[in-house]
């Protein structure tokens, strides 16, 4: 089981950490052990560079942040965070990230994944390779290409006239046909940068 170990100055806590995660620790500062996840609140780049370190020794960081902006949650990704999120968020989303963490995942918000998403594609206007297409039926490329520009499953949703719960079905087919983990891996697939 994951114990968890919030580090972050006395004057910045939540109650929702202990909501979510009873058993969890807080410090000032700390080193994780083996078996835990650390919540690290980004305060300067001594925060960005401890992440780092600690992702370099195997350690699944969750950055935690005051402020949430797309410039933070890239380099904190970029810096080996397996999550990024705001220091209040409700108890339920925390549970939530951590358990696509603790399954390998990669977890920042819908409204900053699509920014980034955004931020990830070509400037100039592009196509999917038909090629990669191929293996996906119909469907799913339509699914897939709406997600390449930008939508957001609701928005996908609403122009094929299907549920939000179908198109996170084709998404699995096709994460898993095409070989990517997450949505921005797909756009960079289908925008040609992989």
């Amino acid at each position: 089981m994951m114990q968890h170990l919030f580090i972050s100055p006395s004057s910045v806590q939540s109650p929702r950490w202990r909501e979510a995660f009873p058993e969890a620790r807080w410090a000032e500062s700390a080193r994780p052990a083996p078996q835990t996840l650390a919540w690290l609140l980004l305060q300067d780049e001594t925060a960005l560079e401890q992440l780092r370190d600690w992702a370099a020794l195997g350690y699944p960081v969750v950055a935690m942040t005051r402020l949430e902006s797309a410039d933070e949650a890239r380099d904190a990704i970029a810096a080996g965070a397996r999550g990024y999120v705001h220091y209040l968020a409700a108890a339920p989303l925390l549970q939530q990230l951590a358990q696509v963490v603790s399954l390998g995942g990669v977890w920042i918000g819908p409204e900053l994944m699509q920014k980034l998403i955004l931020v990830a594609r070509p400037a100039a206007p592009r196509s999917a390779n038909p090629q990669q297409l191929a293996v996906l039926t119909p469907r799913e490329q339509s699914v897939a290409q709406a997600v390449a520009d930008g939508k957001t499953n609701k928005e996908v949703a609403r122009e094929l006239q299907i549920t939000e719960r179908t198109v996170k079905a084709h998404l699995g087919a096709i994460f898993e046909k095409l070989g990517v983990r997450d949505r921005l891996q797909l756009v960079l697939l289908l925008g040609g940068q992989s």
